[in-house]
């Protein structure tokens, strides 16, 4: 009996521990699970704790685009011609934007594109270039276009620098018109005076009140705009003494005013026309790039450098320079740079005539005088270069000894007159070269004595008389 006792109540406490147990699972499943729930709960919070802040850290920060977009636009458009104008307006591009908003007016966000055209650099019109760039404007819907050429412009007599047509909102800029160098910053500075002259207008009253907002510009700005008078196109450089770019208003007949509040045309001529000529003529060598004549011409170099050195060896030329005086010396030289220059031009058929061409007059003078200027640079490139060359082939060539003895000077030869010698011996060797020169071919000429635009003219020209004289 005790024993069955026993066994019952030892089931039964196994049983009550069982339950026991299996209670305590649950507690600690269930505790498990809350501390789950309550981890999520936490983690959630902290993500969304943490877009919060990330959206309060936004919205603290100043929206820069938000302040750009949130101002009026005004799209102003650049029309290049090929090549040269239309590199130097990809580099103007990225900054003009910027520069528009600080010199012209910061109440409007400005954007600047451009569209490259041919007509541009072919017309040398400049009514023509107008009209174009004002078909191309309102194709793209601008508020203000520029044309950019780098062909002279010529209208009514005047030799055109830059030219504003306020009521049409349009402009164009010659660039030969703007001189040498620097051309970045000139055309920079013209590009924003146009606007200016656009956008704010061209009347007396209009640029006063420019004026006055110019004077009180901040100067410590890096482009140095603060300079330049609301009547400038842009800052005067050594040649503005020369030949002064002078800003002048006529009405559509084409008279000048100084009515105010008339409708006007501004212009900025070349002025005089004389010193005009001085002003065009530089910016066209330069964009001829007359350093191009020399490769150009690298052979015609070595051959009249092989012939030069040749000579050196015979003791009749070292006699030569030992009796030459100065005057006779540079007579030679001058001789044989004219003589160069001259032959290139008539070999090649690079001068221009009336009979070419239906260009005015004043247009021919100006091309023919950029084609002299630029191959005379590039033979003055050629003498100088020949000259270092025959220099350190005199110290090389001819025994000291030798040339001081009997059969030489019969004297000392100092430096002086090694130079002497050098000087001499390239002015010969420069007569000789201009020979090989004429047989040169023609394209290669043409390539390397013109830049783009001036070269299309001179093919073009060729190609109109060879016409005419199958006609006939």
């Amino acid at each position: 009996m005790n024993d069955d006792r026993n066994e019952e109540a030892a089931e039964q406490s196994e049983k009550e521990k069982s339950t026991e147990e299996k209670k305590q699972k649950e507690k600690d499943s269930m505790r498990d699970s809350d501390s789950d729930h309550k981890e999520e709960a936490e983690q959630s919070e902290e993500e969304k704790t943490t877009e919060e802040k990330e959206q309060e850290e936004k919205e603290e920060m100043p929206d820069s685009e938000s302040d750009h977009t949130e101002l009026p636009t005004l799209h102003v458009g650049l029309i290049p011609a090929p090549k040269a104008a239309s590199d130097l307006s990809d580099k103007l591009a990225g900054e003009l934007a910027d520069l528009l908003r600080d010199y012209v007016d910061d109440e409007y966000s400005w954007k600047v594109e451009i569209v490259v055209d041919s007509y541009i650099g072919a017309e040398e019109n400049a009514a023509k270039t107008l009209q174009q760039a004002q078909s191309i404007s309102d194709d793209k819907n601008w508020d203000y276009a520029i044309a950019v050429t780098d062909m002279p412009l010529f209208k009514d007599g005047e030799f055109i620098v830059a030219e504003v047509e306020e009521e049409l909102a349009l402009a164009q800029i010659s660039l030969p018109a703007l001189g040498f160098a620097p051309l970045l910053r000139r055309v920079r500075e013209a590009s924003l005076q146009l606007v200016s002259e656009m956008h704010h207008g061209s009347s007396e009253e209009a640029r006063d009140r420019e004026q006055e907002r110019v004077d009180n510009m901040d100067p410590g700005n890096d482009k140095n705009m603060h300079k330049i008078g609301s009547r400038e196109l842009c800052k005067a450089g050594p040649l503005n003494r020369f030949a002064p770019i002078k800003r002048i208003t006529v009405n559509i007949d084409r008279v000048t005013v100084d009515e105010e509040g008339a409708d006007t045309t501004v212009r900025f001529i070349a002025s005089p026309r004389a010193n005009g000529y001085m002003r065009l003529t530089s910016g066209m060598v330069r964009a001829n790039d007359p350093y191009k004549v020399v490769t150009t011409f690298k052979s015609v170099v070595a051959v009249a450098f092989a012939t030069g050195a040749y000579a050196l060896i015979f003791p009749t030329v070292w006699m030569l320079a030992d009796s030459y005086d100065e005057i006779r010396a540079a007579t030679l030289m001058v001789i044989s740079f004219t003589a160069m220059t001259a032959w290139i031009i008539i070999a090649h058929k690079l001068w221009e005539t009336r009979s070419e061409t239906n260009d005015n007059k004043y247009l021919i003078r100006l091309h023919n005088a950029s084609t002299v200027f630029t191959i005379g640079f590039g033979v003055a490139i050629y003498y100088v270069l020949l000259f270092f060359c025959f220099l350190f082939a005199v110290f090389l060539f001819i025994p000291p000894d030798l040339l001081e003895s009997g059969d030489g000077i019969g004297r000392p030869a100092g430096l002086p007159y090694f130079l002497y010698l050098a000087w001499l011996i390239t002015s010969i060797a420069t007569v000789i070269g201009a020979i090989g020169a004429g047989l040169e071919d023609e394209e290669t000429v043409l390539k390397g004595t013109y830049g783009y635009r001036q070269r299309l003219r001179k093919e073009y020209i060729q190609r109109m008389k060879e016409e005419a004289d199958e006609k006939k």
